[in-house]
């Protein structure tokens, strides 16, 4: 009797939510969920209504239950995946929406034009993600552009990575940069460094706003100057001016990182000297040889 009465109230609350009458179908969908609780459609229709009238605590509830008695219902699952972005709730958000996406793949189209679930397509989300497996979870800290604030990157810290009492930054955002040769793969940077401090964001940042303002795709074997001396911080910045790129073996990682498309790579970020390189331009291959010759840590910032 009393599911009989739940799907007429939900009947006629749905004819209401077609016709923008939300608080009015909210009404009727809060009674057919009294109800009957198990009724899946009075908890999503409820869920609906309240996202409509901006109540999206109250929503992602009705979501989470309608879920929950539902799992495969892509509608409850796409709702439930907007109330809970729009509260911040991150990971729930990217579980909804994941699932919502594995039952309808042509919604992604209409993700990517709310700005709370794109963010979650982005390829840096995958890259994070894909760090994540590999170095388990880790913090990062958001850093802006000097002069556009809307423009960030994050960066990550790790502990104990790629040897014990070492530190590995890397960089979460930069794999979001579209290059213009198209074979280019999409990357993230990473540091090893023997100190713990914040300057080691700063020049992963610092470098990934230069490399995506100029176009200059980090490849192995480069040399980019000043990105440490025009930070101007400390000693490191006279002692360590510039960074080499090189290819990350000292994690001893399977690249890519994410297979794609787009596939994800990582770039190891050097900090070098004026004398390192002085060297480098001499003898550009030899380079990395050179270093290991001479018994040079990489991971050293406070060598001379």
């Amino acid at each position: 009797m009393s599911q009989a009465a739940a799907d007429s109230l939900v009947t006629e609350a749905n004819e209401l939510l077609r016709n923008d009458r939300y608080e009015d179908a909210a009404v009727r969908f809060e009674k057919a969920a009294a109800l009957f609780p198990p009724h899946p459609h009075a908890w999503k229709g409820l869920g609906h209504s309240l996202l409509r009238l901006g109540r999206s605590q109250e929503a992602a509830r009705a979501f989470d239950r309608a879920i929950g008695l539902a799992p495969l219902s892509a509608t409850a699952l796409w709702g439930g995946a907007v109330a809970h972005a729009e509260l911040g709730n991150s990971v729930v958000a990217k579980s909804y929406l994941e699932r919502t996406l594995g039952l309808q793949p042509s919604w992604i189209e209409m993700a990517l034009g709310i700005p709370q679930l794109a963010t979650f397509l982005q390829t840096s989300m995958r890259a994070s993600d894909a760090l994540r497996d590999t170095f388990g979870a880790f913090s990062t800290r958001t850093y802006r552009h000097a002069t556009d604030q809307a423009r960030t990157v994050d960066v990550g810290r790790i502990n104990n990575q790629p040897l014990f009492g070492q530190w590995t930054f890397v960089t979460v955002g930069l794999s979001n940069k579209i290059w213009p040769e198209a074979q280019r793969p999409r990357i993230e940077l990473i540091l090893a460094t023997t100190v713990d401090a914040d300057v080691c964001g700063q020049i992963l940042a610092n470098l990934a706003f230069h490399l995506a303002d100029t176009q200059y795709f980090p490849e192995p074997g480069v040399m980019v100057r000043d990105v440490i001396g025009s930070l101007q911080v400390t000693d490191l910045s006279q002692r360590l001016p510039h960074v080499y790129i090189a290819v990350p073996r000292l994690w001893q990682l399977e690249l890519p990182i994410f297979e794609g498309p787009p596939a994800v790579t990582l770039a190891h970020v050097v900090p070098v000297s004026e004398a390192e390189y002085e060297r480098w331009k001499k003898n550009p291959a030899e380079f990395e040889l050179s270093l290991l010759a001479h018994g040079v840590d990489v991971a050293d910032v406070r060598r001379s």
